[in-house]
């Protein structure tokens, strides 16, 4: 049991570090703040409509629309795997902000809001963020569940431009699943095929988590082949749940090969 704790007591006492010596960036390393101005410029462009690469399946053909805040290079990619393989959490905040323009860019919107996340047009529909779910395993390895904190703080962002939106990690994994790095679109396929199904099935719960009505966005941190999307998309599918649109903060450069498939661990991709 006390193993358990080992990564999230890892994480705490780095933050406690960073109280008594400067921050350094997570993205660069540079010193003096948690993510630097310029790392975090990367992730305030427009969001766009995000394309697989041509390693992708073809069962991401017919997906709903997939938007994403930036692209998976650059300063963006080590930000990522920093947050989500060596515990900094502290860079939540700004990936979260950048997911919320994805989300916000899938929305009906009237304009644009002071820093670049859509205002709803009246009346707001509500908003419903489903996060690929995670393994216990990944979770316990890296002391937090990744995806559901960058949920909360796009959540966050979203709400204060008027947006009702809420979080609802209604799916999980059903079995065990091989590490994701390196595998080509073939595999991720195949290791991920029914892999999701609703945490629980029981129609007041769904219905209680995903209300009638709500515009339901699938969430994952980056896109590489579509096939975890995918398999969030049809669980949800399975249990006659709509998914109106795919929020990613980053996507992988359509022109990168097997070869340069990102080394990021668990489902995502």
């Amino acid at each position: 049991m006390a193993r358990a704790f080992l990564p999230l007591l890892a994480r705490n006492l780095a933050i406690l570090a960073d109280l008594i010596v400067p921050l350094s960036c997570a993205g660069c390393g540079g010193r003096g703040a948690s993510v630097c101005r310029a790392c975090a410029a990367e992730l305030r462009g427009p969001a766009f409509l995000a394309v697989a690469g041509p390693m992708a399946t073809p069962r991401r053909r017919g997906l709903p629309p997939c938007l994403a805040a930036a692209h998976y290079g650059g300063r963006v990619r080590p930000l990522l795997l920093a947050y989500k393989e060596r515990g900094r959490v502290d860079a939540a905040r700004p990936l979260g902000a950048a997911l919320a323009r994805a989300v916000a860019r899938a929305l009906p919107a009237a304009s644009g809001g002071p820093t670049g996340v859509w205002v709803p047009s009246p009346p707001a529909p509500a908003v419903v963020l489903v996060p690929v779910p995670s393994t216990a395993a990944a979770r316990r390895r890296r002391g937090f569940d990744h995806l559901a904190l960058l949920c909360s703080a796009a959540a966050a962002v979203l709400r204060r431009h008027g947006h009702r939106v809420h979080v609802a990690p209604v799916l999980r994994a059903v079995r065990r699943l091989a590490d994701q790095a390196g595998l080509g679109a073939t595999a991720r396929a195949a290791n991920l095929a029914g892999a999701f199904e609703l945490a629980n099935p029981a129609r007041a719960a769904r219905r209680a988590a995903l209300p009638a009505g709500a515009r339901v966005i699938v969430i994952d941190d980056v896109l590489t082949t579509g096939a975890t999307v995918a398999e969030a998309v049809r669980a949800l599918r399975a249990a006659s749940v709509r998914t109106a649109a795919v929020a990613v903060v980053a996507v992988v450069d359509p022109t990168r090969g097997k070869a340069a498939l990102p080394a990021i661990h668990g489902p995502s991709g």
